[in-house]
């Protein structure tokens, strides 16, 4: 059997398929907070690899240092950066959209930039510049017919999978998520209506965070925890934003799971390094010829 046949075995195939699935999980959470927030907000959070950051080092306090399991890690970064979402949003983003008028959009461009900058040398000085993680969270591996597939990347998959539906649940059907979609799509419409847009800038903003934060603390194994480990995140982040349609939640995630899925094969079948040029390339295509994105919705459908 030649190498090349060997490279094309269905089960060898197939497995690095699902490798990309969990990698472009991570790139669809990445995606989905990001475009959440610029969909309601208009923001670009540039602060979003910094978020993810404190999740992963939320989960290793939790996990490692606290030597609690690593289901309670995942759910404590949700939760802490959710409340530090909302925290920035009110103390940052909100009191600059008063007080800049109508430059605040430009400005929050800085001020995202300033906050990573802050919060990775905060970082830098309460941790140190060691790499913190975990090895495995879950050890073994299970057979599905040829393919072989760690257990831990099966749940990676997994929750990443459960969470993409319950914010798609929350969106479509919750009363906050409906404010939501309303804001989105038309402010003062939803102001008229009596929604309270400053709360609903808030709670985008926190599940925004949220999501980073969730992304960080599931892949503690591939990225541990260091000042700036986000780096690589919200780069890739970003490129699902632009390939799914900026500000469009569902095309973020759809992107971030074909992204991942292209990468998989492209460091399988030339090697590490080259995924990066092919996102590039993909990102500089579609700014030419589909601006707007590969799955963008009907004119106006937000988020």
């Amino acid at each position: 059997m030649t190498n090349l046949s060997l490279l094309l075995e269905p089960s060898i195939l197939s497995e690095v398929f699902l490798q990309g699935l969990v990698r472009g999980s991570m790139y669809a959470l990445m995606g989905a907070g990001l475009s959440l927030i610029f969909g309601i907000l208009g923001v670009a959070n540039f602060a979003h690899g910094a978020l993810f950051m404190m999740g992963a080092y939320v989960m290793v306090s939790v996990s490692v240092m606290l030597g609690l399991p690593f289901v309670v890690g995942i759910a404590a970064a949700a939760a802490v950066l959710f409340l530090a979402g909302m925290i920035i949003e009110r103390g940052l983003i909100a009191t600059l959209r008063k007080r800049a008028g109508r430059d605040w959009l430009l400005d929050s461009f800085v001020l995202t930039i300033g906050l990573s900058v802050l919060l990775e040398n905060l970082a830098l000085i309460l941790f140190g510049s060691r790499r913190r993680g975990i090895t495995q969270m879950i050890f073994g591996d299970v057979a599905i017919g040829d393919i072989s597939i760690s257990y831990e990347r099966l749940m990676i998959l997994g929750i990443a999978t459960l969470v993409v539906f319950l914010l798609w649940a929350f969106i479509k059907f919750t009363n906050t998520g409906k404010a939501i979609r309303a804001t989105a799509q038309h402010p003062e419409a939803a102001q008229t209506l009596g929604i309270d847009i400053s709360r609903v800038y808030t709670y985008a903003f926190g599940l925004g965070a949220a999501l980073a934060g969730l992304s960080g603390a599931l892949l503690i194994s591939i990225y541990p925890a260091y000042p700036s480990v986000g780096l690589q995140p919200i780069v890739k982040g970003l490129a699902v934003v632009i390939l799914g349609g900026l500000g469009y939640v569902p095309g973020a995630i759809a992107a971030g799971l074909l992204l991942g899925v292209i990468e998989a094969y492209a460091i399988f079948f030339m090697s590490a390094g080259w995924q990066n040029v092919l996102t590039a390339v993909l990102v500089v295509l579609i700014l030419i010829l589909r601006p707007s994105g590969l799955f963008v919705a009907a004119k106006g459908e937000r988020p």
